[in-house]
């Protein structure tokens, strides 16, 4: 059944790490997107921790301007990076778990936190391991900047919030017991009248007693807390660990091993809670007003939360604060195998679609509807390389090739036939649509008719002279008959794909902005690890490469380099000339030129005419402008077609240029690279994908299923 036109709740963006090392963190938003999904369209892009792409979300979310606010950015290097480019735009931002001392500092109120901050986590934790009796303490680090500063936090406590730190007492660098110690300031190792003497601490860090310490407090991500706990006990530590709140998720016990005692730092009520009451106040509020934005919005905010906020957007004093609880047991082991898929390169997604594009973004929609866990993985940095961006969206069922027009008949049905009914959610516009056939395609031609007429689309065969008479704009030499499609005409390329992507965050698949820069997949592999840029990489049970242009440049697969085909320009212009009044969308056989009215837009009134380019071999991206040889060189080969391009009295109203990647055969690479293997391509469009692009990623999306259920 086709798919309905889009949803008219207001938009919100969730922005965590749902994959790499820290993704156990984002399943918190995504619980709670799902949670409170009836009010707001949540829509989740994943900066897996890393402040570079928390930057580059930030900047798109900015730029397409049509979200109400944001929910997340859990890893505050990354909030400190995006929160600047919110703020310029005045757009709301609900800090549900970030918890860097001064994030707010500059928030001007568009900001709320809903957490407490590290500084009060240090003071906190000083103050536990204080009443739990222990005199002999060190500090240390898992080695991230993260862990360092948190480190220093901790060392930096107020002296009335810590215990007494012998001389020599140290902040590690997180590689190991015996190496990197600084030492603590003398100043921060005083006895304190309520805490006994302890034995000393070795202030050098060769050679360390690790024995000799009660407690050793550890900074830093879950993951690297785990390996730097696993170093000091096996060094001869055998006094009990204290973790900071990264540690407080499911899978740092089984990260860990089992080490007893320890404990770790946990926001009051749990992490959930607090993430709970941020998602419950926003929906609230827009589902009170859908149309509040800014500072309005946020007011309204504070007022359904429940708790109170600081003018600076801080939680009041004593609303939140951190409670240290034992570590659990890990989780059972089955067969050998942990309950969990976390770990160093964190939770994988089930696909991965690279490009986002028409095609890979109806992919995304598709898998989602079928409920796997997707990532979109594509450029977020406002440069549009794929060809969809510069598509002229022609629409028909008709193709000479019986496998592509098997493509264009079954998106017909999943799109372009009930989108003819009205402009829709693709912008479509019917226009009519000829094919132009020499003798070569007249067989075609008269099965195709045959084919769409008993699949339900109106279309007929046209000789020369009823051509002629009835589009007198339109020259018909050389012209056997032509198929004339009356429903046929274009949609809008980047507005189909924006609908697509939509529905794929509506379903639950994520935004991951990144250049893909390797697919390592070894034969007998159970899933793809994919290299991004930013970022490391992000594993995957299966992968549909859906680059168009981008995909010689991506390494590790069947079309990495020239296999894939070669990638060539393509290039149109809009005119304006009273002859063209009536002719509908031409596809030229016989020439190889191409053409569709404009029905709006800023060359609305205008014919747009495409001339094939012997330019083969760029790079993927392009342009709105033509220069003036450009549009001297589709006058000349088009204006045998449309005599009236060589009227001096036609205006060029402006054009665009593009790029897709063409194979030999001039047929798409779709289905998996080889039978064995976890990755599945769609690309290779020859620049006649956007019509077949529907049907192209339904086929798309069934092989990757396929490999997700073992076939």
């Amino acid at each position: 059944m086709p798919e309905t036109s889009g949803d008219p709740l207001p938009r919100g963006a969730v922005v965590g790490p749902f994959s790499g090392p820290r993704a156990a963190w984002g399943e918190h938003l995504e619980r709670a997107a799902e949670r409170y999904g009836s009010a707001v369209n949540w829509e989740l892009y994943d900066d897996r921790g890393e402040a570079e792409t928390a930057r580059q979300i930030a900047e798109a979310v900015v730029a397409e301007g049509r979200h109400a606010l944001v929910v997340g950015h859990f890893n505050s290097a990354g909030a400190a990076a995006a929160l600047p480019v919110y703020r310029a735009a005045g757009l709301p931002v609900l800090l549900p778990l970030a918890t860097t001392p001064g994030l707010l500092a500059d928030g001007a109120g568009t900001l709320l936190r809903w957490c407490p901050d590290d500084r009060a986590q240090a003071a906190d934790l000083l103050a536990a391991v204080r009443d739990a009796g222990h005199t002999r303490v060190a500090v240390t680090h898992d080695g991230s900047a993260y862990g360092e500063r948190l480190a220093l936090l901790v060392r930096d406590a107020p002296a009335a919030a810590r215990p007494a730190l012998p001389s020599g007492a140290v902040v590690s660098d997180g590689s190991g017991p015996a190496t990197g110690a600084v030492p603590v300031p003398a100043v921060l190792t005083g006895p304190s009248p309520d805490v006994p003497d302890g034995p000393d601490v070795l202030d050098g860090p060769e050679g360390r007693d690790a024995s000799a310490l009660t407690a050793l407090v550890v900074c830093g991500t879950h993951v690297g807390a785990a390996r730097v706990a696993r170093e000091w006990r096996a060094a001869g530590f055998e006094g009990a660990f204290w973790f900071t709140d990264d540690c407080a998720v499911d899978e740092f016990a089984e990260l860990l091993g089992p080490v007893d005692p320890a404990y770790v730092a946990r926001m009051r009520g749990g992490p959930e809670a607090h993430v709970d009451a941020a998602f419950a106040a926003a929906a609230a509020a827009l589902a009170e007003d859908p149309a509040r934005t800014g500072r309005t919005l946020l007011a309204a905010v504070r007022a359904h939360a429940d708790r109170g906020f600081t003018a600076l957007g801080e939680p009041e004093p004593g609303s939140v604060g951190w409670d240290f609880v034992p570590v659990p047991e890990p989780a059972p082991v089955a067969d050998g195998v942990p309950a969990r898929t976390g770990g160093r390169h964190g939770r994988a997604y089930d696909v991965i679609v690279v490009g986002a594009g028409v095609v890979g973004s109806a992919t995304a929609s598709a898998l989602a509807r079928h409920g796997a866990r997707v990532a979109l993985v594509a450029p977020m940095d406002g440069r549009d390389e794929h060809a969809t961006a510069w598509s002229g969206g022609l629409v028909r069922s008709f193709e000479a090739d019986p496998y592509l027009r098997g493509l264009a008949l079954r998106s017909h049905h999943l799109a372009w036939g009930p989108a003819a009914l009205a402009p829709g959610p693709y912008g479509f516009m019917t226009t009519g649509s000829l094919v132009l056939c020499g003798d070569a395609d007249l067989e075609q031609a008269e099965k195709g008719v045959a084919e769409l007429n008993g699949a339900g689309v109106p279309a007929e065969l046209l000789d020369p002279g009823v051509l002629g008479a009835r589009f007198p704009g339109l020259s018909v030499d050389g012209v056997t008959a032509a198929v004339w499609e009356p429903r046929a005409g274009y949609a809008d390329p980047p507005r189909t794909a924006r609908v697509y992507r939509d529905r794929a965050l509506a379903h639950g698949a994520r935004l991951l902005p990144a250049r893909v820069r390797e697919l390592d997949a070894p034969p007998g592999a159970d899933r793809v690890r994919v290299l991004l840029e930013p970022g490391g990489p992000v594993e995957a049970l299966a992968v549909v490469l859906a680059a168009g242009g981008g995909t010689g440049e991506i390494a590790g697969h069947r079309l990495s380099g020239a296999d894939a085909g070669r990638t060539k320009s393509i290039r149109y212009g809009f005119f304006h000339h009273p002859a063209t009044t009536g002719l509908p969308t031409v596809v030229d056989m016989v020439s190889g030129v191409w053409g569709r009215p404009q029905l709006t837009g800023e060359a609305a009134g205008g014919y747009m005419a495409g001339r094939p380019v012997d330019e083969w071999d760029v790079p993927p991206g392009g342009l709105a402008t033509l220069t003036d040889e450009h549009v001297a060189y589709i006058r000349r080969g088009a204006a045998a077609r449309w005599p009236w391009l060589a009227d001096p009295a036609t205006r060029f109203l402006g054009g665009r240029q593009g790029v897709d990647l063409y194979t030999p055969h001039s047929r798409p690479h779709l289905g998996r690279e080889r039978p064995d293997s976890r990755i599945v391509l769609a690309t290779g469009w020859s620049g006649a994908g956007f019509k077949t692009a529907p049907a192209a990623a339904e086929l798309a999306a069934a092989e990757a299923l396929d490999v997700l259920g073992g076939g």
